[in-house]
C-alpha cells in the first residue's frame, strides 16, 4: 500500500473582511479536493495559518458529515495573529497541533472561509496523510530507523524567498543552489528546519516523495521546527521523516509561502546523513 504525505496551502491577499466573507483558494500547484485514495483511510494531521495583519477565524467545512459535522461552519479556528510580537512578525500559529486529526473521503472538497477586516492576507497549511494512494511512492523512516542508519549530521542552507503576492509560494529553488555539500549516491534524511526570519510555511517537492509537496511550519511559535519531521513521526508513532538521494537533489525544489510578500527567511535544513537506502 502506497502511503503518502501531502503538504496543501490555500490563502487569499487583501481580504474584503467581515464574518466568513472570504473564501481561500488553494495555492499553484495545490488542491483543496481529497485524492481518491483506496484501502485505509485519509486524514488531517497538522494545521498551522496566519492573518498577517489581524486577529481571524477560520471555517472549515468538508460535505461529509464524519469530517467537520456540519455545513454551515464545520471547524471553527481562531487566528491569534497579533501575538507573540505584534501583527506581520509571529508568520504562523498552530491550527491543529495535538492529537486531533479531521478523517476524510475520497473525492470530498474543503471550503475555507475567514473572518478578517478588510485588506488583510491568509495563509492556511495542513498535512493530509494517506494509507494508501494510487500512483504514490515516497521513501519516509521513522525515528529507530533514523538512528540505525545515521552517519552524521548537517546543515544545509537553502535561500528560497516568498512570493510578492502574500501567502503565495514564491520561486521554486533547488536543494543544491545556495549549499552544495552533499556527497554523492548518498540517502539523507530531514529532520526539519532553523529560519533567520519566521516563515508561515517551508515546502519541497522532489522525486523521492513521488512528485508529492511535503512541508513544515517555520513561525514564530514553531521556531523548534530543527527536528520537525522527527517529532512528528515520535507523536503519532509512524514513519514520517522523508528521506531523499543526493543524485536528486538538483529536483528537490524547495518553495516558502508567507503572510506577507516577498519573506527571505534563510533557511538551514537539519539532515542526517544515512549509511545505506532505507529499507
Amino acid at each position: 500500500m502506497p502511503y503518502a504525505q501531502i503538504l496543501t496551502s490555500a490563502s487569499k491577499a487583501a481580504t474584503t473582511g467581515g464574518t466568513f466573507a472570504d473564501s481561500l483558494s488553494a495555492n499553484s500547484g495545490d488542491s483543496l479536493a481529497v485524492a481518491n485514495f483506496n484501502t485505509g483511510g485519509a486524514r488531517v494531521l497538522e494545521a498551522w495559518g496566519i492573518d498577517s495583519d489581524a486577529v481571524a477565524e477560520l471555517s472549515w467545512v468538508y460535505t461529509r458529515p464524519e469530517s467537520t459535522h456540519d455545513q454551515q461552519r464545520g471547524l471553527r479556528v481562531m487566528i491569534p495573529a497579533i501575538a507573540l510580537g505584534g501583527a506581520g512578525v509571529p508568520a504562523g500559529f498552530p491550527l491543529m497541533s495535538g492529537m486531533d486529526v479531521i478523517n476524510l473521503f475520497k473525492s470530498d472538497t474543503a471550503t475555507l472561509n475567514v473572518s478578517t477586516t478588510a485588506s488583510d492576507d491568509v495563509l492556511v497549511s495542513y498535512v493530509i496523510e494517506y494509507d494508501d494512494l494510487p500512483g504514490a511512492s515516497a521513501v519516509f523512516i521513522n525515528p529507530g530507523q533514523a538512528q540505525g542508519l545515521h552517519k552524521s549530521t548537517l546543515g544545509i542552507r537553502v535561500d528560497a524567498v516568498a512570493s510578492g503576492t502574500p501567502g503565495a509560494y514564491g520561486a521554486t529553488r533547488a536543494f543544491n543552489t545556495d549549499d552544495d555539500r552533499l556527497h554523492a549516491n548518498t540517502w539523507y534524511a530531514i529532520l526539519g528546519v532553523t529560519v533567520q526570519t519566521p516563515v508561515t510555511t517551508v515546502s519541497l517537492i522532489g522525486p523521492d516523495w513521488g512528485g508529492q509537496r511535503i512541508g513544515l511550519p517555520a513561525g514564530a511559535a514553531f521556531l523548534g521546527s530543527d527536528t520537525w519531521f522527527l517529532d512528528q513521526s515520535i507523536k503519532w508513532g509512524k514513519a514520517l521523516i522523508p528521506c531523499f538521494n543526493s543524485n536528486n537533489k538538483g529536483n528537490v525544489l524547495v518553495q516558502v509561502a508567507d503572510g506577507e510578500a516577498s519573506t527571505s527567511p534563510k533557511i538551514d535544513f537539519r539532515l542526517y546523513e544515512l549509511t545505506s537506502q532505507p529499507a
